[in-house]
């Protein structure tokens, strides 16, 4: 099932989709480790990464 994580920062326009949960995780804290020097917890990263349904 995809996955999406858009980005929670203000002004950021980041956003992924993946097949796989853990790639998804894994650029979404690249992203935040990149662009804005910063880490996301796992307790956040759980929150705003979503399944969605493959159309």
């Amino acid at each position: 099932m995809p996955y999406e994580f858009q980005c929670p920062r203000n002004g950021c326009s980041f956003e992924l989709r993946c097949d796989a949960d853990h790639e998804a995780a894994r650029l979404a804290r690249a992203h935040a480790r990149v662009a804005h020097r910063s880490r996301i917890a796992p307790a956040d990263l759980n929150r705003w990464l979503e399944r969605i349904e493959a159309a």
